[in-house]
This record gives C-alpha cells, structure tokens and sequence, in this order.
C-alpha cells in the first residue's frame, strides 16, 4: 500500500466517527421537525456538513490540496502552502456563511428565503470565482 492510500486511509478513520452522531442528529431533527420547518434547517445542515469537511481537513491533509492531488498535480512546496491557505479560506467563509444561516432560521420566510436560495449562491460562486483567479494568479508567477 502507497503512503499516500495509507494516508488516506487513516484520515478517513479519523473523520468517520463525527459523522455517525452528525447524521443520526440531522435524521432526528427532520423527524421532530415535521412538515414544512424542517426544510429551514436542510441548508444549515448541508453547510455544517461543508463546513466539517473543510475545518477536519486542517488536522491532516487540506481538502484543497486532496482535490488537486486527485486531479493529477505534482504540488510545489509554494503550492501546498496555497492550497492550505485556500481551504483555511474557505473555513472562515463557511463560518461566516452559516452565521448568516442560522441568523435567517428566525427571519421571515421571504428573507431566509432570499438569503438561502439566492444570496448564498452567489456568495458561493464569488468565493469559487475569487479562489481560482488567486490560483491562476500564484501559478502563472510561478512559472515566470
């Protein structure tokens, strides 16, 4: 077995467990919740669930660096030290996010809605947008 599957490996051992009580929570929660209230909760779960991958990821190998190692880069030192970065990055955007998020579960429904179904996508798509000019930006300097 490669080091890099062995990594792998252990780090998925690590992270499974948090997972179990999160999931087993988010089922009850949408059983106690009946009917339409519960759906106010679904994109405050899926971000926790985001957020989580993001944040545990810190811990060992960061989740931008994986994401790059599976398309098939060779990673420079520079470029570890980015891809660390980027996913501290995106742990703070998701803080911020789900701040927001719970901020609307006590809102109206118009605003949880404008915010759920249409600001936070843009937010989403900026932060994606952003990341990948700063990306383009570090390599193509790289490469001078």
């Amino acid at each position: 077995m490669s080091r890099r599957q062995s990594n792998n490996s252990s780090t998925n051992r690590r992270t499974v467990p948090w997972r179990i009580p999160v999931s087993v929570a988010c089922v009850w929660a949408i059983y106690l919740l009946k009917g339409s209230l519960w759906m106010r909760f679904y994109p405050l779960l899926v971000g926790l669930v985001v957020w989580g991958a993001f944040a545990s990821s810190l811990f060992a190998t960061p989740l931008v660096e994986r994401i790059a190692r599976a398309r098939g880069h060779s990673l420079t030192p520079q470029a570890i030290r980015y891809t660390r970065k980027a996913t501290q990055a995106w742990v703070i955007f998701l803080t911020l996010h789900l701040i927001v998020t719970v901020w609307t579960l006590f809102q109206t429904p118009a605003c949880w809605a404008l915010y759920n179904g249409c600001i936070a996508y843009a937010l989403i798509g900026t932060m994606f947008a952003a990341e990948y000019l700063v990306r383009r930006h570090l390599l193509s300097r790289a490469d001078d």
